[in-house]
């Protein structure tokens, strides 16, 4: 995953049950503030989430991929000046 700096954290969704995951993921966003990037890490490719992001907060966000598998997924998540 690199040296890179995430002001917001790292929430590693592979330690947390699926059930959980979609609400701690909107909780996290929700309390974002811009210039606090975030990633998350998943245990398999994350296909819906940019999407449903995007939808439920439309220009509200970045969402850039940063290592993609095999063994590990990861989102760079960055709140935008709105």
């Amino acid at each position: 995953m690199g040296a890179t700096h995430y002001p917001g954290g790292v929430i590693d969704l592979r330690l947390h049950r699926p059930q959980t995951r979609l609400a701690l993921v909107e909780h996290t966003l929700m309390a974002l503030q811009p210039g606090e990037d975030i990633l998350l890490v998943f245990p398999s490719p994350p296909e819906h989430l940019p999407g449903y992001i995007a939808s439920t907060y439309p220009g509200r966000f970045e969402i850039t991929p940063v290592e993609e598998g095999p063994a590990v997924w990861t989102l760079r998540v960055r709140p935008l000046d709105f």
